[in-house]
């Protein structure tokens, strides 16, 4: 990304860390004597502790989702290709982030991304440890113009989002809740299908495996909780706007 708002990309807060190791490393080296090998160790933890922190928050994971090239299109393949190392969260996240954004209003986008968190939630569900994606996603594309702008608007949530959520209810970030939420999201996927047709609906259940997402991502159990309310919204809005 080029423009005044990609500065998510590297945060204040990244820089100045990464600098704080580094004379933290350089104290050490000039001044052996004072450093004992467990201040060593300790420093080293942290530092490292807080880059991974950096690299599995929301931001970092939106960062993904948007490459910096020069090509007018990308498609939902390419998109999910970025963020198959970083597991079954931030894969689900993609596809329902695409289908709430700008990018969900071109027709057949919101069903695909539909398909592909159910296709996902089912290899969680069944504890594969290795998504497996398909080659059709591959075929559906859209404006990266489109992609950017709905990730520089988002990046500001997540930034705020990233200072709030933490590990919280511990049972409902186990492997039995993770299963329930990749059960749920299979239900909010399905919904997404017949709710393209009408207008904004399908940001009720995106919203709701936006949250699973996230409670994966940052084992939050407010946010899964908030998920699951969000899915009772769905079963309400799927029986009366297309049910009846």
């Amino acid at each position: 990304m080029t423009d005044n708002n990609s500065s998510f990309h590297k945060s204040k807060v990244e820089v100045k860390h990464d600098q704080s190791c580094n004379k933290e490393d350089g104290h050490r080296h000039a001044h052996p004597a004072k450093n004992d090998s467990k201040a060593e160790h300790s420093s080293s933890e942290r530092c490292s502790s807080n880059n991974d922190s950096a690299d599995n928050s929301l931001t970092a994971v939106l960062e993904q989702l948007d490459p910096d090239n020069d090509a007018g299109k990308i498609s939902i393949g390419e998109v999910m290709d970025e963020l198959r190392s970083k597991g079954f969260g931030p894969l689900i996240f993609a596809p329902a982030l695409i289908a709430i954004m700008p990018t969900g209003g071109i027709p057949g986008v919101p069903t695909v991304c539909g398909v592909l968190i159910i296709l996902i939630s089912i290899q969680m569900l069944f504890g594969k440890e290795r998504p497996w994606l398909p080659q059709f996603v591959n075929n559906v594309s859209f404006d990266k113009d489109k992609l950017h702008k709905g990730v520089n608007i988002v990046s500001k949530a997540t930034q705020w989002i990233d200072k709030v959520v933490k590990p919280r209810i511990e049972s409902l970030s186990s492997n039995k809740a993770k299963k329930v939420a990749a059960a749920l999201c299979v239900f909010a996927a399905l919904a997404m299908i017949p709710l393209e047709l009408v207008p904004f609906a399908v940001m009720i259940p995106a919203a709701s495996v936006i949250l699973f997402a996230i409670a994966l991502i940052t084992e939050d159990g407010y946010v899964f909780l908030a998920g699951l309310l969000l899915n009772l919204a769905t079963i309400y809005f799927l029986v009366t706007q297309v049910l009846l």
